[in-house]
């Protein structure tokens, strides 16, 4: 994640254009994994209840986490 946003950072400054790759995925799951995690450092209960989560990727391959019936 560090990588990716620091290198947005790097072209952003350079005015060059990053073109989307499936390469995100790995942002994706950082996300996604993290959810727990951000309500514990906000002294919050995480939410018991299971989700998911369906992003359409720059190829336009749907990639999903959690189960179907989640929220």
């Amino acid at each position: 994640m560090e990588t990716w946003a620091h290198g947005q950072d790097v072209a952003d400054a350079l005015g060059a254009v990053r073109a989307p790759s499936d390469r995100l995925r790995h942002v994706v799951r950082i996300g996604v994994r993290a959810r727990d995690f951000a309500f514990a450092v906000r002294g919050l209960p995480a939410p018991g209840e299971e989700f998911r989560v369906e992003v359409l990727a720059p190829s336009g391959a749907v990639w999903t986490y959690g189960p179907e019936d989640a929220a």
